[in-house]
């Protein structure tokens, strides 16, 4: 070993350049917005592009879930509720099957609002399809303009995310009208808004493996907590890295 520290592979999902125009103009400027902060902690990125045959995940130390449609709701043993939308069935199953490539190697995992859906969904649990229709006296979660529904998430004493925030509580942008539900695996809960919603996900004992319904991305440049998750995901992948090569 050199000594220099090691610099980490992370695959990163994406999103298909399908559907509108204005969503695939936006597809390129979306994926940068989760490279930036990876590479800014010295991460090495390799995207991972939905396909019928997913990759062995060689090479990767770490595995990125991002943001985007609604999940096939057959996945999980539920019928479609009517507000369902923008579900792309091969991306679906693509990730679904990379998560649990990725926790039987021992990745470093963090999945970001979808990606944190597909963590629960990859490990047997549920979704609410709907917050709005399905949620008692639910907050808003989804804006209708195009600044973000904000709301505070209270997190839970002793977990990994309270130990990387350094609070129990923080403010959060919200844009999303899913959620996990019942959860499978061995995955717990480990944050919440104040209508009960589930705002972020832990795999205990299985190293880094989190997922959070927030947007960090977005927030990471002026929120120190935000830029202590991707910190403290690249420095997992990292230690997976060293354990490998040394």
């Amino acid at each position: 070993m050199s000594g220099d520290p090691a610099i980490p592979t992370i695959g990163i999902t994406l999103s298909p350049r399908t559907g509108s125009l204005e969503q695939q103009r936006r597809a390129p400027r979306v994926a940068q917005a989760y490279r930036r902060p990876l590479e800014a902690h010295g991460a090495r990125l390799v995207e991972l592009a939905p396909s019928e045959v997913p990759p062995a995940l060689d090479g990767l130390d770490g595995l990125l879930l991002t943001g985007g449609g609604d999940i096939a709701p057959d996945l999980y043993g539920q019928a479609a509720h009517p507000r369902l939308s923008e579900v792309n069935r091969v991306r679906d199953e693509f990730e679904v099957s990379i998560v649990k490539a990725a926790i039987a190697k021992g990745l470093a995992v963090l999945g970001i609002c979808r990606g944190a859906q597909v963590l629960g969904v990859a490990l047997g649990g549920e979704l609410v399809q709907d917050i709005a229709s399905q949620v008692e006296d639910a907050e808003s979660h989804q804006s209708a303009t195009k600044a973000p529904a904000r709301h505070r998430v209270r997190i839970a004493d002793g977990s990994l995310l309270a130990r990387i925030a350094e609070t129990r509580s923080m403010l959060v942008n919200s844009f999303h009208h899913q959620s996990n539900g019942r959860l499978g695996g061995g995955m717990r809960p480990v944050a919440w808004s104040a209508d009960g919603v589930i705002e972020a996900i832990e795999l205990p004992g299985a190293g880094f493996v989190i997922g959070v319904q927030w947007h960090p991305e977005r927030m990471w440049r002026r929120a120190p907590r935000q830029t202590r998750l991707f910190a403290a995901f690249v420095s997992a992948a990292a230690a997976k890295h060293e354990r490998i090569e040394g």
